[in-house]
């Protein structure tokens, strides 16, 4: 061979990737037969145990076929297989536990009433595994379905990881609105904003413009471009969605998915989160909230490894900012005369209308014949790109020479009391309301519709706010993205750029159904809220919750809107639906701030639903550690549940009454409140509740000297959130199981406790139960001994904890039962340069590295 190949593995043309499937033989035929259609639709290769290799023991046999592959496919139902004679565990199980290091797909059959008691063990600790993917199925079709999807985003996202994700990271680096179509004409800026980025260093840097000069867009390629200078990570701040300067904290926070609470300043929580990073933080449309400057710079300065790369209309006039005035596109003067190629060349601005002309018909090209009239649109347009591509748009409809004649005479008239903004936004309104009056009726209709939306819609939605209009919304909506005022977006949802949604709320303002739309806007979401509700703590949970969070704008405006017209009720009918949104992700204060304003509203409600505000209310105040308002809520909601006959509102009550009498010390009633609570979530099929109340019973127990009682309620706190999915629950019992081994002395049981609950709250986002269990690994690794594993494993906890995520945790969990020596005493053992070396390394880990750290014996 030549040209240095010869090291090269060169694979030849029927390499194939290997799928390893593993199941019960017999009580799952059907369903092997399922994921080996999948499997070969793929065009991959299926391996199964009953292959071939007879001869051989079934261990090796297993063991080698695994090895050879690259995919591992576990299906489960009630079964745990067979057991050898020389092992302990059936080869299940063993198949499972071998092919870590593989991406692994698990699917469980439901229902499964008679499933053995270690397959239930061996599925939670499927749950807790942050590398598994786990779906449910009811039947070989549905499972079909579902490998033949896994698989095939599998493969592309692993492909899509090869390109974005680096070493040592979990693959979430890089977090910014995709784009559609290709960035046009901006090559000098990016290698400006570049440089700046990477050689100047600065701490922040502002691109400032008139809407639709292109300022997020610009942002978002800078950020993929510069995405491996920084460590921890890309993420994105659309501030456009803020409640105000008071709700900016919130939306940081919420884009870093930190746990806040009603005692901290979310700023707080996100300067804590940040302080240790190396981060890039793309903060878009920060005109709307400019009062929030000095929290930006205060939050910069407590962070310096972390640079804010923000998007406004205006300079935020802080000391460290670096501003950078984005440019219109070039355009060509008058009295331009060159060949074609030079005008495409030279001249951004036709680039951009001849590529955005080109995608909405492909016929299009730059000829002799249309080249003036695109010259002079895209001076008529001033190099406007948001400008350009909607006029570049109406290619299909009219030819150049026809566009720019209609701009020519209409652009003028339509002044819409606005001639006093600058020159380049005037133009982005004017072709706005050009290509506004180019709609069919039924699109313009549609158009203001569209304006009550907050951060993307789907068809459903869309067709709610338009239920009983006598046109057909499909065809509309079509001709609102034809026209470049709606992109579709991933998901399968639309969005519209700032200066186009600010459009569209001026047309609903001035419609005389705004009033309706806003209703059915709102009925919408609540209908959404209450089917999404009971798919959230089952297993189902990740996929609603993520598509509640997708919808969280509209949801908080639809909850806005119904407190305006004075109906509390159906406010929270929204809240009580997706409260596990706002517990599992943490949105203390967006939810604090709806059920205050739910509260205010208290004698409008009956008192089962002002029973139910109140144990939100209380909630919200155990998390954020007012204790006394809290019990004061519960006894009330308690009251107000028993008379309005609630009895899952009764036990969410009593539950944390009956944390307050342990932490109080009066066990007694502690467990009498707790079993009353448990019984009621019984009666009440609320399995979340009856797995914390396990794991609360079970550190009774153990503080009243039973640990075989505690142990039995904590293994079922474990077995009940596998069963349900829930994460939550599933994080308390571990945690709590790791606190009464370790108190017990049980180092190894502590630690494996830990790791499955590490992982579990890795894979699921949960950064504040990340915190928490690890720095419950440093304490056993002081305890050992191993003084600089202790510093390494504390400093990555202490990069993951916050003020509020403390306080959380303190409301869930035990204290911890400190055994080793503390940090003072470590650095005085270790000496200042050990410690603080071992300390930098631990904050630099990142969540992979953490949890390999806590994962080694």
């Amino acid at each position: 061979m030549t040209g240095g190949t010869s090291d090269r593995l060169i694979l030849t043309p029927d390499q194939r990737v290997r799928v390893f499937v593993s199941s019960t033989l017999t009580e799952l035929a059907a369903e092997r037969e399922a994921v080996r259609a999948a499997v070969d639709r793929l065009h991959l290769l299926t391996v199964m145990f009953e292959a071939g290799a007879r001869p051989h023991a079934p261990r090796d046999v297993y063991r080698s076929y695994l090895a050879q592959s690259q995919i591992f496919v576990g299906i489960y139902d009630e079964s745990y297989g067979w057991i050898g004679p020389d092992s302990t565990i059936s080869g299940l199980a063993d198949e499972y536990r071998l092919a870590r290091g593989l991406p692994r797909l698990v699917y469980v059959k439901e229902p499964a009433p008679d499933r053995d008691p270690r397959l239930v063990d061996l599925l939670a600790e499927v749950a807790a595994d942050l590398d598994v993917v786990r779906r449910r199925f009811r039947s070989p079709d549905e499972l079909r379905g579902l490998v033949e999807r896994d698989l095939a985003a599998l493969l592309s996202q692993r492909f899509h990881q090869t390109r974005q994700a680096r070493a040592g990271e979990p693959g979430e680096v890089l977090r910014v609105p995709s784009a559609r179509t290709p960035l046009v004409g901006r090559e000098h800026e990016l290698e400006v904003l570049t440089s700046r980025l990477t050689q100047d260093r600065v701490s922040l840097l502002t691109l400032v413009g008139p809407g639709g000069v292109g300022k997020t867009r610009l942002a978002t390629a800078l950020a993929e471009r510069v995405a491996c200078g920084y460590p921890d990570g890309v993420r994105f701040v659309d501030l456009s969605t803020a409640a105000g300067v008071d709700g900016v904290g919130e939306v940081f926070a919420r884009a870093l998915r930190l746990r806040t609470s009603d005692n901290v300043g979310s700023f707080d929580d996100v300067e804590s989160f940040l302080r240790a990073k190396r981060m890039l933080l793309v903060v878009d449309n920060f005109e709307h909230v400019a009062g929030a400057a000095p929290g930006l710079a205060a939050l910069l300065r407590a962070a310096p490894g972390v640079t804010a790369l923000v998007t406004s209309r205006a300079p935020l006039r802080l000391t460290d900012e670096r501003v950078y005035r984005v440019p219109p596109l070039r355009s060509a003067p008058q009295s331009t005369r060159t060949d074609l190629a030079t005008i495409t060349q030279r001249f951004s601005a036709v680039r951009l209308f001849v590529d955005r002309a080109r995608a909405a018909d492909r016929r299009f090209r730059l000829t002799d014949d249309n080249v003036e009239p695109v010259l002079e649109i895209t001076r008529r347009l001033g190099g406007v790109p948001l400008a350009i591509e909607l006029a570049a748009a109406r290619v299909p409809l009219l030819p150049p020479a026809q566009i720019a004649a209609l701009l020519d005479d209409q652009l003028s008239l339509l002044t819409g009391g606005q001639r006093d903004l600058p020159a380049r936004q005037r133009t982005v309104r004017d072709t706005l309301a050009w290509s506004y009056r180019l709609l069919p009726p039924d699109a313009r209709r549609l158009f203001a519709r569209t304006g009550v939306f907050t951060g993307g819609f789907d068809l459903a939605a869309v067709e709610a706010v338009c239920a009983g209009e006598s046109f057909d919304v499909f065809t509309a909506l079509e001709s609102l993205v034809d026209a470049a005022l709606v992109e579709p977006d991933e998901n399968d949802r639309f969005r519209m750029v700032d200066s186009v949604r600010l459009y569209a709320l001026e047309r609903l303002a001035a419609d005389d159904d705004a009033t309706a739309v806003r209703d059915r806007h709102a009925a919408h979401f609540v209908d959404f809220a209450l089917l999404a509700a009971p798919h959230l703590n089952t297993p189902d949970s990740p996929v609603w919750l993520d598509r509640l969070d997708r919808d969280l704008p509209n949801l908080g405006a639809a909850t806005d809107w119904l407190l305006e017209s004075g109906r509390p009720g159906e406010a929270l009918r929204i809240g009580w639906a997706i409260w596990p949104l706002w517990w599992q992700r943490g949105y203390i204060d967006e939810s604090r701030r709806y059920i205050s304003g739910i509260l205010d509203q208290a004698a409008r409600l009956s008192p089962k639903l002002h029973g139910r505000a109140l144990v939100a209310s209380g909630a919200m105040a155990l998390v954020s550690g007012q204790d006394e308002q809290a019990r004061g809520d519960f006894e009330r909601a308690r009251v107000l549940a028993r008379e309005a006959d609630d009895p899952v509102t009764e036990a969410r009550a009593l539950g944390p009454l009956g944390s307050f009498a342990s932490r109080d010390g009066d066990h007694e009633r502690a467990g009498q409140l707790l079993r009353e609570a448990y019984e009621l979530a019984i009666n009440g099929d609320q399995q979340w509740l009856i797995s914390l109340f396990h794991s609360r019973i079970g550190m009774i127990a153990y503080r009243e000297g039973d640990p075989a009682a505690a142990r039995r309620h904590l293994d079922d706190a474990v077995r009940v959130s596998a069963q349900g999915g829930d994460e939550l629950g599933m994080v308390v019992a571990r945690y709590t199981a790791a606190v009464v081994r370790s108190a017990d002395g049980d180092g190894a049981g502590a630690h494996h406790s830990l790791l499955a609950g590490l992982r579990l709250a890795a894979r699921s986002g949960d950064q504040a139960s990340v915190g928490l269990f690890l720095a419950a690994f440093a304490d056993l690794a002081g305890a050992d001994g191993r003084l600089d594993r202790a510093v390494r494993l504390a400093a990555a906890a202490a990069s993951f904890e916050t003020p509020s995520s403390k306080l959380w945790m303190r409301a869930y969990v035990p204290p911890w039962p400190v055994a080793g020596p503390g940090l003072a005493t470590i650095r005085v053992r270790l000496g200042d340069d050990v410690f603080d070396r071992g300390w930098r390394e631990g904050e630099r880990l990142g969540l992979r590295g953490a949890i390999d750290e806590a994962a080694r014996e």
